[in-house]
């Protein structure tokens, strides 16, 4: 790692990483508070008697349509406010959203809590990244957001299994409430220990850097076809991605005869494997080949898509339940290669300051079309294909959507047109040749 910025030696060493310790962790129980419901489908759908076009709509649209609605403001709270405070007062919020989820009687009450959850969440990536992009540069700011990603994939792992025996042992409605808890005593954990890291600390920036409008940010955002790409292939990572996450779970109960706490326990030895070891590996890959030219960054990101697309539809129709296990766990392992590289250019084509709009942005596109149609869409397609294939169904909703992944592989790879004169154009510089040296 390279000598930080003067105004960073306060934050180096273990104030560094205690902060972004527990950012991991937040990041472990957004995905925990956000993923317990896709074990607990089920016996959900049976007690209000609803339909997976339903509980598609709950867990897809309905979530993500409230998520997208305040991913802008919380973006733009994220440049202007305090992001430690941001981060402990939303943390509070949604883990209590998740706790009331517990005591629902109806349908859309329960959907009531979810979107107090979505608008809660929504705040986490904005504020959390940007803490980390100033806490850590270039050469190993695409390792930190690895690190956070994985550390969520433990969320998902957990939600699946520890949710999976809950709903078996103490119902669906307690495994909400016990999953809630420990965020509202993290949420003041993080209030009373954690300071707010200066602003562009390992950019060389000033600490008092003046916010952009949102007009000029916007604007500046939009200008830059690289990131437009990226958020295509953010947006198809996220449908993808959600899609299967909300899904593969009854896929195991409905075609394999698992049992729920067998179902989140085979899957999350998926989800454990492909996107912890996936996003330490994309990590490391893409900081050790993006010395030599940023542009390694989205051509590893790219080749992850394409690689992760095989493997989605081979594991949905694999005729064994461990089988079908492994071929999920290589596409899923593919399939994270194209966030953090991508996450990583977000932050290093902006400055300091506009970086909560960016990660906004690409909110906009990851939860709008990725978690508000990925599980709606794979809804339809298996009441669509119910009357000929009963609950065999679910094979053909999933290798449509995985056969999606090819799509990310394409416009992650096509950002490389744009990136070196986009990165330019923000940094005030010629553009670099090659491998030109970045902030």
């Amino acid at each position: 790692m390279s000598e930080l910025p003067v105004s960073s030696q306060a934050w180096s060493g273990s104030k560094r990483h205690y902060t972004f310790a527990l950012l991991c962790m937040v990041s472990v129980m957004s995905l925990v508070d956000r993923q317990i419901i896709a074990i607990v489908l089920e016996p959900i759908k049976r007690e209000f008697q609803v339909s997976d076009t339903a509980m598609g709509l709950l867990t897809g649209l309905i979530f993500a349509g409230f998520y997208v609605l305040a991913a802008a403001p919380m973006g733009r709270w994220a440049d202007i406010g305090v992001r430690r405070s941001i981060v402990a007062g939303i943390l509070g919020f949604w883990s209590v959203m998740t706790c009331l989820g517990g005591i629902a009687q109806s349908y859309w009450q329960l959907a009531l809590t979810r979107i107090g959850v979505a608008i809660g969440e929504a705040g986490a990536s904005p504020a959390s990244q940007s803490m980390v992009a100033d806490m850590y540069p270039l050469e190993s700011r695409g390792k930190a957001l690895a690190i956070m990603s994985a550390s969520g994939s433990l969320g998902i792992f957990f939600s699946l299994y520890a949710g999976g025996w809950l709903s078996d042992t103490v119902g669906w409605r307690m495994a909400f409430v016990m999953v809630g808890l420990p965020g509202i005593i993290a949420a003041v954990l993080i209030r009373l220990t954690v300071d707010e890291p200066p602003r562009g600390m390992s950019d060389a920036q000033t600490e008092d850097v003046a916010a952009a409008s949102v007009r000029e940010t916007v604007a500046h955002l939009w200008s830059m076809k690289s990131y437009r790409a990226m958020m295509i292939a953010i947006a198809v990572g996220g449908l993808v991605g959600f899609g299967s996450l909300g899904w593969v779970p009854t896929f195991f109960i409905r075609v394999h005869g698992m049992s729920a706490t067998e179902a989140g326990f085979a899957f999350g030895l998926s989800v454990m494997f492909g996107l912890i070891g996936g996003n330490l590996t994309v990590g490391w890959l893409s900081d050790k080949l993006g010395k030599r030219d940023m542009r390694w960054y989205m051509r590893v990101s790219g080749c992850g898509g394409l690689l992760a697309t095989p493997f989605g539809v081979i594991a949905a129709w694999w005729p064994s339940s461990t089988g079908s296990v492994v071929m999920f766990a290589l596409f899923l392992f593919f399939l994270t290669f194209h966030l953090p590289p991508a996450q990583t250019m977000v932050h290093t084509l902006v400055r300091s300051r506009m970086r909560g709009t960016a990660v906004a942005g690409i909110i906009l596109g990851q939860n709008l079309i990725g978690a508000g149609l990925g599980p709606l869409l794979i809804g339809v397609l298996n009441d669509v294909f119910a009357d000929r294939y009963g609950v065999f169904a679910a094979r053909y909703s999933l290798s449509i959507t995985m056969a999606l992944s090819v799509i990310i592989g394409i416009s992650a790879l096509a950002s490389n047109r744009w990136l070196l004169q986009d990165h330019a154009r923000t940094w005030d510089s010629p553009a670099p040749e090659g491998s030109d040296r970045v902030r």
